[in-house]
């Protein structure tokens, strides 16, 4: 273009005395450097807000039209300003963008965008976790990777702040950038955030994190004094000056549920300030956070109230803030202003400022016709004065700004107008163009704590934490982090049963370049794990293992409300139908793994997928295409645990085969089982042989049953209702049995009287045992008849405790009436076995049939012993025979045979009686027949005559004829023959001593008295020795004995 001079308009350019300039900061190279030599300021604008990142755009000029801009990218960069009184004042920052605006005939004009070197932070997005560290390690760790960008540094009241802060327990950084996560840790604990300037730094600048306003820098130029439009000041001033109210919150309230306490915490924070006037409404915020953030260690309500205070503050600051013009080229965001002769608008003092918002505009101060010139060549200068976003831009005059939803008022000394989205406000700008710097801010007052904001209008949160949508799976790790279990520590948790869990977004084996790996990104906090049922010492009990990969949701889709609610099969099991990617067949189905599946062993059990850890899958699997015991796609179903450390299990499977139901409760200890339906070999997937139908109840171990109130053991078929409706009989139903004890009853009634009747022993089942009518079952019955109705009891059928009233009081009687139905169910404790084809009892060793009262073996026909040696009868009073009582029998009534030795019968006490009505025959087939007695032998008839052997002589006696038959008749003289009698033992007598105990703990009971009451009459009373023992207690034969405790009334 013809008529510029480029030498002269560089001149221009590059005189001292022009209000701005660059200066690069070399240390970065030399190759942006030189670049950014051969450029000139023409104009900048910048915004700066108080924990914002600030965006300052420089429109340059320069000779060279094809400057490389990839070469500025990333340069370090000060913008200087000089000031009224020569001095200079820098603004630094690392640029972001570069832009070429046109050239023509030689000049170009360029845009740099300048950012602080936070802004790095907001490109690189990560995920981590973070576990007990405090807010300052927190915020430590996210900056120390950007130490050769810039440092960072706390204002000195910091660490007082912080003091109360409680450690973060569990802290996710969860698809954010690091600057977004930072943002949100510093708003959550009201810590802000300014830049400072700072030559020795790599970027010019610095970051310093505070909490108070007394203690950041006052601005250089303060007190500033304040002067109207019409003022012809020439220095440095605030031209324009608002004080905005707004109707704000009374106090704030927050209130959150904590999980361990079972318990709400909250606490409020009432203002500091007034919120208005007379008739203002009082207002109140309330928070509610939900389940307790264990991850902030939300514990007590001190610490509730601490964060509350924080949301007051941070409403109470902008409740009450001012709105300025000004010339002043050092304001800041972040320093403390002073204004002097200002307007009151209802201020007591000057105002004493913190400024937290700056819109700077700053044009250089060409000559006129230099700048016509390189408007009319390049274009003109304003449509370049553009921001690229919209970083809080200073709020009009008459906008509304929401505090926790509250429109805003205004009181206003000076209009002032309010920017556009992207440009600079029109008398900011019109100021600039006239004096070559304008700003307009936005303050707040010093002794009002500046908060950064949380809540904005309607409630929406401004550093809001990411929104987890859906679930997540994770692995369940162990103690160091690990996802392979060690032998039998399969399983870490704590004592209410949670885990931890490493997502598969963590990488706790490489943070990537630059970053320093830390060991709590290995796992998360403890998370608790969903049951299908909870309650106190009650519910569903399970717990993932070390490796398992489990399902996550997040209460409330909190990143730091981890739930586990349950677990994922990530395996694939061998055998059986091929992939089909697409729906396309590749292959045949491979079903030789499951050939070698027999009734003992599996197979088709191995996993194909590896990675990791080892991918898990299903014990019983629907993929098996055999048409053998593997067909069974899907049809078995259950749960399975497994032994830690071991091969072990535990299982409960439920198997819906059709017309094949099964169920089976198994552990593989001892190889014990519980088989219900059709019964089979199962070998994990593989269906064996069948084994039968109904029920099996087996172990190689050892084996009990026991019922507190009885057992009833029956083949007698009880009805089903299936699928007719049919009511079922009642579980205690015993009718069979009862028919065959009422059958006993009547036998052992009828052959005891027998007994009775034919002089024998009676039968202590019918009659009583220690006393007629009595047994230890029952204090009013003999013992058949005590059994019998044991076993005919009725009970309440709706109420338990009803129940156990009815067997207390031995109620037999069949209720009738509403509310009145009885079921069968024995009264006493008492086992009953019946079965209805017989009952087969074998041991291969032992049968010992033992009964602490009496034994009754009842038969409506035979009894038949057989043994293939000895038969022994001992009893401790008398035995009684009686055969014949109902009918005789046609050969023999009572038969005792020796085939071989001898029959041997002694009464070695008392008498030998034997009695018949009809002739008493004793024969020997072989040998002779010998009567021998000690003192005299005495044979007698009921005529008279009779015939006695005694002291050597014998005497014969009768009433009529003695008759002799003899063919020879010898007397000689005395002689004397001996016999030899069988020697009795004598009665050795029954003793015993007895030892009291302590029920509890079954410790011997010293200097205790007592009583011993035996069958005879006999009472021994004592006290028992240092061991507990009794005095020792004789009898001749058994005889019960009843002791009682002594006690001395007090």
């Amino acid at each position: 273009m013809a008529g510029l001079d480029l030498r002269a308009l560089w001149a221009d350019l590059s005189q001292s005395n022009r209000l701005y300039r660059l200066e690069p900061i070399a240390s970065q190279g030399t190759q942006g450097t030189t670049s950014l030599q051969s450029l000139r300021v023409e104009a900048w604008t910048q915004r700066e807000t108080l924990s914002q990142l600030f965006e300052l755009r420089i429109v340059c000029l320069s000779l060279d039209a094809s400057l490389e801009l990839k070469s500025l990218i990333g340069q370090p960069l000060s913008l200087l300003t000089v000031l009224a009184d020569g001095r200079t004042t820098r603004r630094s920052g690392m640029v972001r963008a570069a832009e070429s605006l046109g050239a023509d005939g030689g000049l170009a004009r360029y845009r740099l965008t300048l950012v602080p070197w936070l802004w790095l932070g907001t490109q690189q997005g990560r995920s981590q976790v973070f576990q007990h560290r405090s807010v300052a390690d927190l915020i430590a760790q996210i900056l120390t990777p950007y130490a050769d960008a810039g440092p960072f540094a706390f204002s000195p009241e910091v660490a007082t702040f912080l003091a109360d802060a409680p450690v973060r327990t569990h802290c996710t950084q969860y698809r954010e950038s690091d600057f977004d996560f930072l943002q949100r840790l510093l708003a959550e604990e009201g810590l802000g955030w300014r830049i400072e300037e700072d030559e020795a730094a790599p970027m010019g600048h610095k970051l310093v994190i505070f909490s108070a306003n007394d203690h950041q820098p006052v601005d250089p130029s303060s007190p500033v004094r304040f002067h109207r439009k019409s003022s012809q000041e020439t220095s440095d001033a605030v031209q324009a000056l608002v004080r905005r109210m707004r109707q704000s919150v009374a106090q704030v309230h927050l209130s959150t549920w904590h999980v361990d306490a079972k318990r709400q915490i909250s606490a409020s924070a009432p203002a500091r300030w007034p919120v208005g006037g007379e008739r203002a409404p009082r207002l109140e915020y309330d928070d509610i956070q939900g389940l307790c953030d264990q991850a902030r260690n939300w514990n007590d309500s001190r610490t509730v109230e601490r964060y509350a205070s924080l949301l007051m503050q941070a409403a109470e600051s902008r409740a009450d803030t001012l709105l300025g013009h000004s010339t002043a080229r050092t304001l800041r965001a972040g320093t403390r202003l002073q204004i002097s002769d200002a307007p009151a608008l209802g201020l007591k003092t000057a105002p004493d400022l913190l400024l937290d918002r700056i819109e700077h505009i700053g044009i250089n101060n060409l000559p006129r016709d230099t700048a016509a010139a390189i408007a009319a060549q390049l274009g003109g200068l304003l449509p370049h004065l553009v921001f690229d976003a919209q970083p809080h831009a200073i709020p009009s005059v008459t906008a509304e700004v929401d505090v926790f939803g509250l429109a805003s008022t205004t009181k206003t000394t000076t209009a002032l107008p309010g920017p556009s989205d992207l440009h600079p406000a029109a008398q900011t700008l019109a100021t600039a163009q006239a004096t070559g710097y304008a700003n307009s801010f936005s303050a707040v007052h010093r002794e009002r704590p500046w908060r950064p904001a949380i809540v904005a209008a309607a409630g929406a949160r401004l550093h809001a934490k990411p929104t987890v949508h859906g679930v997540q799976s994770a692995l369940v790790v162990g103690p160091s982090g690990e996802t392979t279990p060690h032998g039998a520590n399969e399983l870490y948790c704590n004592a209410r049963g949670d885990v931890r869990v490493r997502f598969h977004w963590q990488r706790p084996e490489a943070e990537g370049e630059g970053r320093e790996t830390h060991q709590d990104n290995r796992s998360t906090r403890w998370i608790r794990v969903a049951q299908r049922q909870a309650g106190p010492g009650m519910g569903w009990q399970w717990l993932p293992r070390i490796g398992q990969e489990v399902l996550v949701r997040f209460v409330d889709g909190d990143i730091d409300q981890p739930v586990v609610v349950g677990a994922l099969y990530n395996g694939r099991g061998e055998g059986g139908l091929a992939p089909s990617p697409g729906g396309e067949q590749r292959s045949e189905a491979d079903t030789s793994v499951f050939a070698q599946a027999r009734d003992g062993a599996p197979s088709g059990q191995a996993n194909l997928v590896h990675g990791q850890t080892e991918g898990h899958t299903p014990a019983w699997h629907g993929a098996s295409a055999d048409p053998q015991g593997h067909r069974n796609p899907a049809a078995l179903t259950g749960f399975k645990t497994r032994e830690f450390g071991g091969s072990g299990f535990s299982q409960l499977v439920f198997d819906d085969s059709d017309h094949q139901l099964r169920i089976q409760l198994h552990a593989s200890t001892g190889h014990s089982q519980l088989n219900l339906g059709h019964l089979v070999h199962q070998a994990d997937n593989h269906r064996g042989s069948f084994r039968g139908q109904g029920m099996e109840l087996r172990t190689d171990g050892y084996g009990a049953l026991r019922g507190g109130k009885g057992v009833l053991l029956t083949t007698y078929h009880a009805s089903y209702s299936g699928r007719g409706g049919q009511k079922l009989e009642p579980t205690g139903d015993l009718a069979a049995g009862m028919a065959l004890m009422k059958q006993v009853q009547q036998l052992g009634q009828a052959l005891s009287n027998a007994a009775k009747t034919h002089l024998t022993v009676q039968m202590a089942g019918h009659v009583g045992t220690t006393r007629p009518e009595h047994s230890i079952l029952d204090q009013d019955r003999a013992p058949h008849a005590a059994m019998l109705h044991a076993v005919s009891g009725m009970v309440a059928g709706r109420a338990v405790n009803d129940a156990y009233a009815d067997a207390a009081d031995k109620n037999t009687a069949i209720g009738k009436g509403q509310g009145q139905d009885k079921v069968p169910h024995t009264t006493d404790a008492v086992v009953a076995l019946a079965a209805k084809g017989g009952l087969a009892m074998v041991a291969g060793q032992h049968v010992q049939l033992v009964a602490g009262e009496t034994v009754t073996l009842g038969s409506a026909g035979d009894v038949n012993l057989a043994l293939a040696d000895v038969l022994r009868v001992h009893s401790g009073q008398a035995i009684g025979v009686l055969a014949g009582a109902e009918k005789a029998d046609a050969a023999d009534g009572l038969s005792v045979i020796a085939s071989q030795d001898d029959i041997d019968v002694q009464a070695q006490h008392d008498e030998l009686k034997i009695q018949a009505k009809d002739p008493i025959k004793l024969a020997s087939t072989t040998k002779t027949v010998e009567i021998a007695a000690k003192k005299k032998i005495r044979i007698a008839t009921a005529q008279g005559a009779s015939m006695t052997l005694e002291n050597g002589d014998i005497t014969f006696e009768c009433p009529g004829t003695i008759t002799y038959f003899s063919s020879q008749r010898k007397l000689a003289g005395p002689a004397r023959l001996q016999h030899a009698l069988p020697a009795n033992p004598d009665a050795a007598p029954f003793q015993r001593k007895y030892v009291i105990r302590r029920a509890t703990d079954d410790q011997p009971v010293p200097h205790q008295k007592y009583r011993i009451t035996m069958d005879d009459g006999r009472v021994i009373e004592g006290v028992s020795n240092e061991k507990g023992e009794t005095n020792l207690a004789k009898s001749d034969g058994i005889q019960n004995v009843v002791i009682e405790l002594l006690y001395d009334r007090t």
